[in-house]
């Protein structure tokens, strides 16, 4: 067999292998908006399609697509965006496709503005990671934009951003620092370990502002709207049970020396919870306790209870609590 031969069967090998690795990608028709016309809209799909160049990813043809919509119900691309639990469960059956890019367009006074989103066929959930808004003159300026913005959008490399939330208590009565002092110590700690959360003044302000800073204990679906609100893929929620100092009497035989020693106490658990879903996708659980003994009668000569309070917050978070979060994938996108 010639050299020449080799290099084209090599060549083909390699051709095939690629195209059986690659994950199996669907765009969906897309929805006007706006009295956008019919002939644009056809126009925006051609470009979406021929916009998509990624060796990661293979394109499945219009007709397939349909083909497979109608399996699950569906008769028009907007219903793939609001697609019911029967309806995701066979979409994740379905080896057609894995991802469906799915997007609007809209026409307002000159402009056209357009989104885009992906939908992970396995879960029939919208990707919150991989959602794009471009506002465009016209569609040559569209189509300079489109390629990038797909590009981003279909990378693996998504970067997962979280918020925390109000922690759950239930400490009574619970010192008017604990939350506040519990969140920050969090938040510190997370950010010290490279996770990207949103800041947590940003979130008390549009929660405040939605009449959600009041809401300790949210059902799915208001999970969903906090997660969409704060532009995050997850969220984090301490729910704290125990929280206390415990003064214990001491009495030396020997010496006649009275005291009291104090051990910090604090219990319960840190939720993570899909913003996509609502769903918690892990519960790290904590119970520790901090002697205060060891520390020196000149660093604690004028301490109260609070103090020692915040000591134990300061450091059971970076110290115990931390390290156990950062196995949790979901959070840290590895």
């Amino acid at each position: 067999m010639s050299i020449k031969r080799i290099f084209l069967l090599l060549a083909t090998l390699f051709l095939s292998v690629t195209a059986l690795a690659a994950d199996k990608l669907a765009v969906a028709e897309p929805v006007g908006k706006g009295g956008v016309k019919a002939e644009d809209i056809e126009a925006f799909w051609g470009i979406l399609e021929s916009s998509i160049k990624s060796d990661e990813y293979k394109l499945i043809s219009r007709g397939a697509l349909k083909q497979m919509m109608t399996e699950i119900g569906l008769t028009t691309s907007s219903d793939l965006v609001n697609l019911n639990s029967s309806q995701k469960a066979k979409l994740g059956q379905l080896e057609t496709v894995k991802y469906i890019l799915v997007s609007e367009i809209g026409k307002f006074g000159t402009r056209y503005n357009c989104t885009l989103k992906i939908i992970d066929s396995s879960t029939g959930e919208i990707d919150q990671a991989r959602t794009a808004n471009l506002r465009v003159k016209d569609f040559d300026e569209l189509a300079d934009k489109i390629e990038a913005t797909l590009q981003a959008l279909l990378s693996d490399k998504k970067e997962v951003i979280s918020a925390i939330l109000y922690p759950v208590i239930s400490v009574s009565p619970a010192p008017a620092y604990l939350s506040k002092d519990f969140n920050v110590r969090l938040e510190s700690a997370l950010l010290n370990r490279g996770v990207k959360l949103q800041n947590l003044q940003s979130v008390a302000k549009i929660l405040k502002k939605n009449n959600l800073d009041g809401l300790f204990e949210l059902e799915p679906k208001m999970f969903v709207k906090v997660g969409k609100l704060l532009e995050v893929q997850t969220l984090i929620q301490a729910d704290i049970t125990r929280f206390s100092i415990v003064r214990k009497p001491y009495y030396v035989e020997e010496t006649g020396a009275r005291g009291v020693r104090l051990t910090g106490v604090l219990e319960g658990s840190i939720k993570i919870i899909s913003a996509q879903s609502g769903r918690i996708l892990a519960s790290v659980p904590f119970e520790e306790r901090v002697r205060f003994r060891n520390l020196s009668r000149e660093m604690t000569r004028d301490w109260s209870l609070d103090d020692y309070g915040k000591y134990l917050i300061k450091t059971v978070i970076p110290q115990k609590i931390v390290p156990e979060m950062l196995k949790v994938s979901a959070l840290t996108g590895k």
